[in-house]
């Protein structure tokens, strides 16, 4: 990634005569990951990526775009005019594109098709300008900006898909460098593009992982190996004329050939990173040394579940020399930037019916402060606040309205982040617990019909969706109050409170054991002797008839749920 940034690069490149890499900071920003059935503590095939923008507001939306059948229709890439021929009958996918008013092209990053195919992309890498002069890029072609989506209305597998793509390439060219990656209930593919016709694709492990920056990763190519991968026919050619790196076994390391074998920490930090938490065990992991190339496909030391990569995409190298709450790391770049527009994470499940087998989670805003919540790829609509278009505020969209907690808990992450993390830690939990149940039922809905599948799914995507859009009004009213009380210019943060998440008071009251009463606006809750009495008079609830001064903040009523902070629901067996 990242969109115009890419063509802008490419100007000040071709106007400048220093030799570098081309992926550089502020350039591209996405980070690609990858857990092999055989890996994964579910058992599923799983890629995912996140999308990442120069600033902080960029509205994306989540849906479906129908099966067509239908003679002479193309796919447009509005920005530069490329108009791709599409085949008669166009396959049903998801897609998660910008707002229409972004003017860059529709970029639908992550889809899942109805033949159980998952594609994602893209994230941007480069080359070193020796290999840029022998294929360069190519003006008006191939884009990421349509790329994911072309190939998802096309393509039954994964391997299809790298095909398609590579006769994509053929026939139009490509006007970046990229990777993509492409999954089905057998295997999964990577993909990567060198320059206007060169790419190569590897099928990744069943039995690993990969976590990477915006950085070509293919370092072992095997021209003769017809299973394991696939290429351009002028990719030997090239990678010899520049000066073909090759590994001790005679194969080709295209990753060291293609960049003039240099890494920069910008990208090559975030791969490390990778390694460092899913295989710690790995010698000489534990520090970063950026002349390392770190290989792309590699053993955890444990089962990875999906969770795992919900939380590596809020990972700011914490614990490490590189932690970013460290002054002098502010300018480095993490996994878990603030400038993600979403992040999706696509889970292949080999026993469900192709047309839901793909289970995707999608994060709206930065990973830090917001919430995953899934989604079925049989689903035949998404919730009227996932199509709200524009890229002005609007707070109708559930992008803004993720985004806006995101916002207030990022400005001071001493006081207000933690808090945040439990709450929608707390929901992801609950969500996954909730979709492992539902997994069978999936399976049962589909034997009946089709029609009858895909509206379960559907029915059920609509509500996990919009009970997390619920929750962001439960999370920011007490954050917003707690981040507004804290704002003031007194020296050494004095006076300031820590944010808490909210609890549902009458459920935690009940679980500590507490007999609860509740007669009109008035709330009792006994045990052991100890009473607490809140009455609610329309300002706010008062306890015992005074206003509990010591609370972090008011309790508060969302959709008639009574909410407290945490700290004082655990403290409910204290008496006054």
């Amino acid at each position: 990634m990242k969109k115009k940034g890419m063509r802008r690069l490419r100007l000040i490149v071709a106007a400048t005569a220093a030799a570098m890499l081309i992926t550089t900071a502020g350039a591209f920003a996405c980070t690609g990951m990858y857990v092999g059935k055989d890996a994964s503590k579910e058992g599923t095939t799983t890629i995912a990526r996140s999308e990442d923008q120069g600033g902080g507001a960029y509205n994306k939306m989540f849906k479906v775009q129908k099966r067509v059948t239908k003679a002479g229709r193309y796919y447009k890439d509005t920005a530069n005019g490329l108009k791709v021929a599409l085949p008669k009958t166009t396959y049903k996918y998801t897609y998660v594109p910008d707002s229409s008013d972004a003017n860059d092209g529709q970029y639908p990053a992550s889809c899942t098709n109805e033949y159980g195919l998952a594609v994602i992309g893209t994230v941007s890498t480069g080359v070193s300008e020796e290999y840029e002069k022998l294929d360069p890029t190519k003006d008006n072609a191939l884009r990421e900006a349509i790329l994911p989506g072309l190939v998802a209305c096309q393509s039954k597998t994964a391997l299809q898909a790298v095909e398609v793509t590579g006769k994509l390439i053929t026939k139009y060219g490509s006007e970046e460098w990229n990777t993509l990656l492409y999954a089905d209930q057998k295997e999964a593919w990577i993909i990567e593009t060198y320059g206007g016709s060169t790419w190569c694709a590897y099928k990744l492990p069943a039995d690993s992982v990969a976590v990477f920056g915006n950085q070509v990763m293919i370092q072992s190519w095997d021209p003769a190996d017809k299973e394991n991968f696939r290429a351009s026919d002028n990719l030997q050619e090239t990678l010899d004329k520049v000066g073909a790196v090759k590994n001790e076994d005679g194969t080709y390391n295209v990753a060291k050939t293609v960049t003039g074998s240099t890494r920069d920490e910008y990208s090559n930090m975030r791969t490390w990173e990778g390694h460092r938490i899913l295989a710690p065990s790995t010698e000489g992991i534990s520090t970063y040394n950026n002349d390392e190339f770190y290989p792309l496909a590699y053993k955890p030391d444990q089962k990875v579940s999906v969770t795992d990569l919900m939380d590596l995409y809020r990972d700011r190298y914490e614990g490490t020399d590189y932690d970013m709450s460290k002054a002098e790391n502010a300018s480095r770049r993490c996994i878990g930037v603030t400038r993600s527009s979403d992040i999706h994470i696509t889970q292949v499940y080999s026993n469900l019916p192709k047309d839901s087998c793909d289970l995707q989670w999608l994060c709206m805003g930065n990973a830090e402060h917001s919430v995953f919540i899934p989604a079925f790829s049989g689903i035949t609509d998404t919730l009227a606040a996932y199509k709200v278009d524009g890229s002005a505020y609007n707070a109708k969209s559930a992008w803004w309205q993720f985004k806006s907690i995101d916002t207030v808990a990022g400005y001071d992450r001493e006081f207000l982040s933690q808090g945040v993390k439990d709450f929608w830690k707390a929901q992801e939990t609950s969500q996954y617990a909730s979709i492992q149940k539902k997994l069978k039922t999936v399976s049962s809905k589909y034997k009946k019909s089709k029609k009858t599948g895909r509206a379960y799914v559907t029915s059920l995507g609509k509500t996990m969706a919009q009970k997390q859009l619920n929750n962001v009004k439960v999370l920011y009213a007490p954050l917003e109050y707690v981040a507004t009380n804290n704002h003031n210019d007194r020296a050494n943060n004095k006076r300031k409170t820590t944010f808490v998440k909210p609890v549902a008071l009458i459920n935690a009251a009940k679980a500590a054991g507490y007999k609860v009463k509740v007669s009109g606006r008035n709330i009792t809750l006994t045990k052991d002797g100890v009473k607490w009495g809140l009455t609610n008079n329309s300002k706010g609830y008062f306890m015992d008839g005074e206003y509990e001064d010591d609370l972090d903040y008011p309790i508060y009523t969302v959709n008639k749920v009574v909410y407290a902070p945490s700290n004082f629901a655990d403290n409910l067996t204290k008496s006054e």
